[in-house]
């Protein structure tokens, strides 16, 4: 990192030379989560956020590039900063550079973007739209490398967000490997933390005791490489899901120490996006020891964090949850509505079995249905 951007200050450089190694050092900042000093880095071509970068002067594989990056760090600043547009920014941007990247004839970065264009699609919750861009992004990432593994990363997500947690572990462990070769930090924490979340999905109570053994052990290896990447905001998003198997375990203490130190390092770098994550956790450990009405202000707020966000996946989660916790204090008519819209969002973004849960847990929570009843059948059946 500290090469890369001494490297820059040398006035020597061409355009094109500074544009590349701007996108470099953008990269490592990126996955550090330092997405703000990333965003100083891309100063030169990118004055304002929002807008398209500063292209004249450039070559068109350097155009290409700036292009590529400032649209990756235009999702990941826009999700941290809760800006609506930002998705559609960035998924304009990333077109722009497949477009130019094509006409170069150069299919490799093509697949490159085409992967970092279909985790835009997941983030606004076209889980279908992203999972195709993957599957033909990765049938071209051939070589065993960090965007072979970072699309891959990608994809695993996808499934898990649909549910699809065989699918997802089975694309972990045939490519792990791959992840034990690579140099990067970040993405073999990613590849960890990954793995205990699916893992975590896929607990029953037969192989309970081995599982979370399993889990926690992911867990600890994916905290060891974001403390070697400096990366605070995956530091806290892996202390997040730690809590999440501790309320599992019913270890609720100790799930709500990691939950306060996961949001003070949240908080610390101000991702609104994650800290409505954790107290989405927050609320699940707090309706599983009965305090209800805690557990309601806490869920809406992660809602509605989330809804300004654009997270469409994750709000699906967090509205059952806050629907749990407004039926068990008896406010069905919120209840009922708010598990509908769980229902409506999961099926706008292709999530069938959160459609599916999200209706069973209506049914299941709130005991004169009348009509919803009906209604959450019919959304079941067709899920």
């Amino acid at each position: 990192m500290r090469t890369t951007l001494a490297k820059l200050d040398s006035s020597r450089l061409t355009l094109n030379e500074s544009a590349w190694l701007r996108c470099q050092a953008a990269v490592e900042l990126k996955d550090r989560g330092d997405y703000d000093r990333a965003r100083e880095v891309m100063r030169p071509f990118w004055k304002k956020f929002g807008e398209r970068p500063e292209l004249e002067g450039l070559n068109p594989p350097m155009a290409a590039e700036v292009l590529l990056h400032v649209g990756i760090l235009t999702r990941w600043i826009g999700s941290k900063n809760q800006i609506s547009d930002a998705q559609d920014v960035a998924k304009d941007l990333i077109s722009e550079s497949i477009t130019l990247f094509e006409s170069l004839g150069d299919p490799l970065r093509v697949a490159a973007a085409r992967a970092e264009l279909g985790f835009c699609y997941w983030w606004a919750g076209a889980l279908d739209e992203a999972r195709i861009m993957l599957t033909e992004a990765l049938q071209k990432l051939t070589i065993e490398g960090n965007t072979r593994a970072n699309a891959l990363i990608f994809l695993s997500i996808v499934e898990w967000s649909a549910s699809r947690y065989s699918h997802s572990l089975k694309l972990l462990n045939d490519n792990a490997a791959l992840f034990r070769k690579i140099p990067n930090p970040t993405l073999k924490g990613a590849f960890h933390n990954q793995r205990a979340m699916t893992l975590r999905k896929l607990v029953t109570s037969e192989n309970r005791a081995d599982y979370f053994r399993r889990i926690i052990k992911e867990y600890e290896q994916a905290e060891h490489y974001f403390k070697l990447a400096h990366n605070t905001i995956f530091r806290a998003e892996v202390k997040n899901n730690v809590g999440n198997v501790l309320r599992q375990m019913r270890r609720f203490k100790e799930a709500h120490q990691y939950l306060i130190e996961a949001r003070r390092l949240a908080s610390l770098i101000k991702d609104k996006a994650v800290v409505a994550q954790i107290d989405d956790t927050r609320a699940q450990v707090l309706i599983d020891q009965g305090k209800l009405n805690e557990a309601e202000a806490v869920a809406r707020s992660a809602a509605r964090r989330l809804r300004k966000s654009g997270h469409q996946v994750l709000l699906a989660d967090t509205l059952i949850n806050h629907g749990i916790a407004l039926a068990r204090l008896g406010g069905k008519e919120q209840a009922r509505f708010t598990f509908q819209e769980a229902v409506e969002v999961a099926h706008e973004i292709g999530a069938l079995n959160k459609a599916g849960l999200a209706a069973l847990t209506l049914i299941e929570e709130i005991d004169d249905l009348t009509l919803s009843v009906g209604q959450a059948r019919g959304r079941l059946e067709s899920s």
